[in-house]
């Protein structure tokens, strides 16, 4: 029972790694196979930021979930819940679980990037995206805008 509990909370681990992410070279699986429109331009400048990483439900149910299961084994009883003891382990774990498990998400996603300014082809205005990478473009270099449920910023490559 406790190698099962364990392989959860080790599943539970893998998917809150795994959920923040702006890299341009991620996808989601909702935008594959759909048509986004583009735009050309030029990078004018990058400037490195932090990207902070937010809390989801799913952090917090996770993390409850684990917190729940954890506070079942409090008290040393046979019974998994059913004595005041275990009714109280259950509830604070589960509360304290489901606020680990939301600031663990958000502290899982910080990460870096850089906010690049933008000469858009055909427009009066320049832009600004912010978004993960670890190296810059470079100043002066043709790029691609990518935009769909996420704007991209990518290398054009001729």
């Amino acid at each position: 029972m406790i190698k099962i509990k364990f392989l959860i909370i080790i599943l539970i681990s893998f998917i809150l790694l795994s959920c923040n992410t702006t890299s341009p070279g991620n996808v989601k699986k909702t935008e594959a196979q759909k048509i986004t429109s583009i735009d050309y331009g030029y990078i004018i400048s990058s400037m490195p930021v932090d990207i902070k990483g937010e809390g989801s439900a799913t952090g917090a149910t996770a993390g409850a979930l684990i917190g729940g299961l954890l506070g079942t084994q409090v008290c040393g009883e046979e019974k998994i819940v059913g004595n005041k003891c275990q009714d109280v382990a259950v509830f604070y774990a589960t509360i304290s679980g489901a606020v680990l498990g939301y600031a663990t998400e958000a502290l899982m996603g910080n990460h870096d990037g850089f906010q690049y300014v933008i000469d858009v082809d055909n427009q009066e205005d320049d832009v600004a995206i912010i978004q993960g990478d670890e190296e810059p473009l470079a100043n002066g270099e043709r790029i691609v805008i990518l935009y769909g449920d996420n704007i991209r910023v990518t290398l054009f490559d001729e």
